[in-house]
């Protein structure tokens, strides 16, 4: 009895000790913010220079396929008025093409005289001639997208409830699995309305509320409150579109992403897209 009397009397000090020790300890450091991701803009010294080097050989490329030689050089902004190459500052000479094509004369010379000859004949000319000359033809046979819901959360945006949904669009690779293309956007809308509201889609990193952003050392923030936040405020929604899920806005990636994995991991030919043509497929698909 007395030895039971002193295993409780030792048990009751081991649990006050342990309570006091307990007391004692300091809290648990809070969990650690989200790292920042990325910023795609700030690179290692050897990473710039493997994508330099990509990006010249893909230049390379693209000139022996025009039979392009030799380029003139560019402007000179250093060099004094007069001499060879310096650049233009005179405003009397700043536009060498002031003679521009009007958007209602057709190609044979035609006047555009109703909204059909626009529709079907003069938009078509012009049309054509964006594709050809400045954001490139998207290829025929690009893959399909197929969207769902990764997650859905309840939160805030400056201080206004919403409902945040990250969505990801898996573009078929099954004809080249060595490349996958998965467009991240997020897309968020009040809580509070009353049926379908106004959605402005924005470029960016695919980005949930709350989640950080790539910072620029030494950029200050604006005063005003974020896009984001107004957007939400005055009833609209918003979508962020991660460009970067779908092309790389770079020489060297060329050959991945969408562009990459239309071409089969080759290299583009003249007269397709670049990455501007490429995220306006991608926010195409989102809509």
């Amino acid at each position: 009895m007395h030895d039971l009397r002193r295993i409780c009397a030792l048990s009751g000090l081991s649990l006050l000790a342990a309570t006091w020790l307990g007391a004692q300890a300091p809290s648990p450091a809070p969990s650690a913010a989200p790292a920042a991701p990325a910023n795609p803009f700030l690179l290692s010294p050897e990473e710039r220079a493997r994508l330099d080097q990509l990006s010249r050989e893909d230049h390379a490329d693209m000139l022996r396929q025009l039979g392009i030689t030799k380029l003139r050089p560019g402007a000179n902004g250093r060099a004094a008025a007069g001499e060879p190459g310096a650049a233009n500052y005179d405003p009397a000479k700043a536009n060498p093409y002031p003679d521009w094509p009007d958007p209602l004369t057709l190609k044979d010379g035609r006047k555009v005289t109703s909204a059909e000859m626009w529709w079907r004949q003069r938009r078509p000319e012009i049309a054509e001639d964006f594709e050809r000359e400045v954001y490139g033809r998207v290829p025929s046979g690009v893959p399909t997208v197929a969207w769902t819901v990764a997650e859905t959360v309840e939160t805030t945006v400056g201080g206004q409830p919403v409902v945040a949904r990250r969505v990801i669009g898996h573009v078929d690779n099954s004809a080249y699995p060595a490349i996958s293309v998965d467009i991240k956007m997020a897309v968020v809308v009040p809580v509070n309305a009353k049926g379908p509201v106004p959605v402005l889609m924005m470029f960016g990193w695919g980005n949930m509320p709350g989640e950080p952003l790539p910072r620029f050392p030494g950029v200050q923030e604006p005063a005003a409150p974020p896009s984001t936040e107004q957007l939400i405020a005055a009833g609209w929604g918003y979508v962020s579109l991660s460009t970067a899920s779908i092309q790389a806005d770079n020489g060297a990636g060329l050959t991945a992403g969408i562009i990459g994995l239309a071409n089969k991991g080759q290299r583009r030919t003249p007269e397709q897209w670049g990455s501007l043509r490429a995220w306006a497929w991608g926010a195409a698909r989102a809509l």
